[in-house]
């Protein structure tokens, strides 16, 4: 596992990438349907089930509770140091289920879930983890109600005249255990691969380095 996902670099991690996070977490929820969220309990009769893979310290989810209290939110992640922050993020929330777990194939993508148990699914910034993507995509479909979503982001592959090439190679120094980076049409692509309809999709910029990329399947 990458370090900076573990011990003292947890504990920091809403610190050092601030910015970043802000700034990718904005578009994810541009992408989410916030309406049909707060209108599922009168239409359905129960909470929306919203689980967010590999959710690190919890912000995402923290933000979805604040904007839809009630909400049944579920967060995995494959570090126990920055589901601890999540927890903590998170204290008051009796609605809330976190559990150690990694992202990868099979029928629910890994993940100790029944299929047909979520209403909404997240997951940021990790495709990029994932060495075998269309499997693992269709594993979280197989996650979703018929009428369920999911709002996938990460940052994207730039094309020529962009060295990427290098920035790669510095990424997979960093990262240790980087796989690779789409850009917004490969990701697309994948998608429809793994059984999804994109429904909505948008490029955007993250700082003068990085950019990224988001998008709403189901």
């Amino acid at each position: 596992m990458n370090r900076r996902y573990t011990g003292k670099y947890a504990l920091r991690y809403n610190q050092r990438w601030r910015a970043y996070n802000e700034r990718t977490l904005a578009e994810v929820l541009t992408m989410i349907d916030l309406a049909a969220l707060r209108t599922h309990v009168a239409s359905t009769g129960c909470q929306p089930r919203v689980l967010d893979v590999a959710c690190g310290t919890g912000l995402l989810l923290k933000r979805l509770v604040e904007l839809v209290p009630g909400i049944d939110i579920y967060g995995v992640d494959a570090s126990a140091d920055m589901l601890i922050q999540a927890r903590l993020a998170l204290p008051k929330v009796s609605s809330t289920h976190f559990q150690q777990a990694e992202w990868g194939s099979g029928e629910t993508a890994g993940l100790p879930y029944a299929p047909q148990t979520f209403d909404l699914i997240t997951c940021t910034n990790t495709l990029h983890y994932i060495p075998d993507p269309i499997p693992a995509l269709k594993g979280l479909h197989h996650l979703l109600v018929p009428t369920g979503s999911l709002v996938l982001e990460d940052y994207a592959r730039r094309p020529p005249p962009f060295p990427w090439t290098l920035l790669e190679w510095l990424l997979r120094w960093i990262e240790g255990e980087y796989v690779r980076a789409y850009t917004l049409v490969e990701a697309q692509s994948l998608c429809v691969q793994a059984g999804f309809e994109v429904v909505a999709s948008e490029a955007f910029v993250i700082d003068w380095l990085c950019h990224g990329w988001v998008l709403r399947l189901r």
